[in-house]
């Protein structure tokens, strides 16, 4: 696959999509078999990886509970898919190879694993690190965002080093958080799991699937991320997030 389109001319096109949404970041990987599940991707001839990022609109870390989440996501996930939409929508236009990977709707089937990690792609592209929850945690806004993944081909893209040092350091606040105690309180390295770190089919696939493990005390309730106790818990990055907040309503209030 050859475009022959410079990486100036695709940054610009990422450039132009990170006004879409307040905050909005990007960073970008190769593509390679942690990030690609079965290489499918790459089979195709795409070769690179990139993950947008968006902090959340509002502060429902304050007096939080399931519901206030529930609604924000009911925001935050649609404004996902129309940034990816519009970002797809330019590469097209430009002719650059762009295409966004399909979310999984089953929450059953092992190995609950997406076509494409977009943990491990803001890990390798630079964003941040993974905390003892397993999520993302990047320096900006810590886990508090919402990811858009897409998968594309250069000829050459400038990217920059992986995140290889955890800077979660003594704090445990997010495994202390877990009403279910899923979060084993290991620290993230390279070569460390999911497994090593939270119990996944006890928090996710068990809250999403309303239960149906009988040998579990977690109700479900349908939806995916349901606690979110975690990432409501952790300390990095809540300044950065409460700023586009707040310029973000300044933004409105004088629109």
């Amino acid at each position: 696959m050859k475009n022959n389109i410079s990486e100036e001319k695709i940054r610009e096109v990422f450039d132009k999509g990170t006004t879409l949404l307040p905050g909005t970041k990007y960073v970008v990987c190769k593509l390679d078999d942690e990030i690609d599940y079965n290489c499918y991707y790459q089979s195709l001839g795409y070769n690179y990886a990139v993950l947008f990022y968006f902090p959340l609109d509002e502060n429902v870390w304050d007096g939080y509970t399931e519901k206030r989440m529930a609604v924000l996501q009911t925001r935050c996930f649609p404004n996902a898919h129309r940034l990816g939409e519009y970002i797809k929508e330019m590469c097209d236009e430009a002719g650059i190879p762009y295409h966004i990977p399909s979310i999984p709707s089953d929450h059953m089937t092992p190995p609950y694993i997406s076509p494409l990690s977009v943990k491990a792609v803001g890990v390798k592209g630079g964003a941040g690190w993974i905390g003892r929850s397993d999520l993302l945690i990047t320096y900006e806004y810590g886990p508090k965002i919402t990811t858009a993944g897409a998968v594309f081909y250069a000829d050459d893209f400038t990217t920059k080093d992986p995140v290889r040092d955890n800077l979660c350091g003594k704090c445990h606040k997010c495994v202390d958080a877990c009403p279910f105690n899923n979060i084993y309180g290991n620290s993230w390295h390279e070569g460390i799991t999911r497994d090593d770190l939270v119990d996944y089919h006890r928090c996710s696939v068990c809250r999403y699937n309303n239960s149906t493990d009988e040998n579990t005390d977690i109700p479900g309730v349908g939806r995916k991320m349901a606690c979110c106790g975690c990432m409501m818990a952790c300390p990095v990055g809540v300044k950065n997030v409460l700023r586009v907040i707040e310029e973000s309503h300044m933004r409105e209030n004088y629109a």
